[in-house]
């Protein structure tokens, strides 16, 4: 079963694993971690109960090349545990998908989770990302980052999220 997260208010839902990534509870890290300097903790719920979490780190930035800056928060899923905890989800979803599948499949539930925000007054982007290196590492090399430099990065989910204003 292929798993498909679709944004709802303050949360991300699969319909066919009737799993729900709520939106994270996100803290400063300080000093920052090597992963980045803010902590992403995410719980996932089915049926309002707790099936599992993931934690990691990521960093945040401003763009402001354009007409209307656009702040940019990454979710780095390159340390090794990371990507391990996430492939030990498989079965909780019941995904007999490739695991780099799966992988991106996840990805875009963490930033789906944050699509629904309604109180923003800036223009948000929210990139999940890993590095080559790191896939490669983990035996997820795919054809899709074949001709990315060893130390690129791979941008295996991202989101955007215009500003509301009111």
């Amino acid at each position: 079963m292929a798993v498909n997260f679709i944004p709802r208010e303050r949360s991300a839902f699969d319909e066919g694993s009737g799993i729900s990534i709520l939106l994270p509870r996100v803290l400063a890290s300080d000093p920052p971690e090597p992963g980045g300097s803010i902590e992403y903790q995410y719980t996932f719920r089915r049926n309002g109960e707790p099936v599992g979490g993931l934690g990691m780190f990521g960093d945040q930035r401003v763009d402001g090349t354009s007409n209307r800056p656009v702040w940019t928060y990454t979710v780095n899923l390159s340390p090794p545990w990371v990507l391990r905890d996430i492939l030990r989800m498989k079965p909780l979803f019941g995904s007999i998908e490739p695991d780099f599948t799966f992988l991106q499949s996840i990805a875009r539930g963490l930033v789906a989770a944050f699509a629904g925000q309604t109180t923003n007054t800036v223009d948000l982007r929210y990139v999940a990302l890993a590095s080559s290196k790191s896939l490669i590492g983990e035996g997820l090399s795919d054809i899709q980052i074949s001709g990315v430099p060893n130390e690129g990065e791979v941008i295996l989910a991202e989101v955007f999220v215009p500003a509301h204003i009111f």
